[in-house]
């Protein structure tokens, strides 16, 4: 699958509705992207064999709490899934096919490919974006009931574990907020892998493929407006001029007063400048 073949697929699935919208597939599209050989379906087909495998272990179980232990102990303790704490920052933790291979992974890698197994498996699991840590959150229609699963730790929490590991990591910058905790839609979670790795490749200074994520970010969440932004800075980078003044303007027009509006309104003025 050539880069062109991976984003029009990637493209296509986005039209697919929220309820039937495959997540692990469109992970695995992105990561088709940098990865000319990979055949998403042969990951696919391992996900379901897992999804099976978990089916039979659950068997009649219908405890939340017990049929969320039997869930961890298959993908933490019998598959060995971990996060990936000695090289946090490799961007192949970031892709899919990488992770199932490597068995290793950032918080939401690890959590889309148990949402994916635990989804086929009919379990009621959703993504949950927590600001710095995604989670899984485990919710039967049984009224109160809720786990949050970490599973870059491999290990359940509660609402109140939550906020506590919340105000470990950022103290009082971020109080948490009910909102903080509902369940993320999946082009949502699409478009924050692709946010991890725009800002993996800016820091490595590869603006191509920072700008390849930027580009799949806008298809995947369009209410995203300050990509309008990003898009345009790393378009001024690779010197894309006109490109970037489209960038700045769309931003602009989108939203007129943006905190950042005066530095954006210079940049624009200098490729006006520049390019007339």
């Amino acid at each position: 699958m050539t880069p062109a073949e991976a984003r029009d697929a990637f493209t296509r699935l986005l039209q697919t509705p929220e309820g039937e919208l495959d997540l692990a597939e469109g992970a695995l599209l992105i990561a088709a992207e940098e990865y000319a050989e990979l055949r998403p379906a042969v990951y696919l087909n391992q996900i379901s064999r897992m999804a099976t495998d978990l089916k039979r272990r659950i068997r009649t179980e219908v405890d939340p709490e017990r049929v969320v232990e039997i869930a961890n102990d298959y993908f933490f303790e019998e598959l060995h899934y971990k996060g990936n704490r000695e090289e946090y920052y490799d961007p192949r933790n970031s892709y899919l096919n990488d992770v199932m291979e490597r068995r290793v992974g950032i918080p939401i890698t690890l959590a889309v490919l148990y949402l994916a197994v635990g989804e086929k498996a009919g379990l009621p699991v959703r993504g949950v974006g927590m600001p710095g840590h995604f989670l899984v959150k485990y919710a039967p229609k049984t009224p109160g009931v809720e786990i949050f699963i970490d599973a870059f730790n491999a290990r359940t929490l509660d609402r109140a574990e939550c906020a506590k590991m919340l105000q470990e990591m950022y103290g009082e910058a971020v109080e948490m907020r009910p909102a903080l905790l509902q369940p993320s839609a999946k082009r949502q979670i699409l478009a924050r892998i692709l946010n991890n790795l725009k800002s993996l490749y800016m820091s490595r200074n590869d603006l191509p493929r920072a700008l390849a994520a930027s580009d799949r970010i806008m298809l995947a969440d369009p209410h995203l407006t300050s990509e309008w932004r990003d898009h345009g800075m790393i378009q001024l980078q690779l010197r894309h001029d006109s490109a970037a003044l489209k960038d700045f303007t769309r931003y602009l027009a989108i939203r007129p007063e943006p905190e950042d509006a005066a530095r954006v309104k210079q940049l624009r003025s200098d490729l006006i400048s520049r390019l007339n």
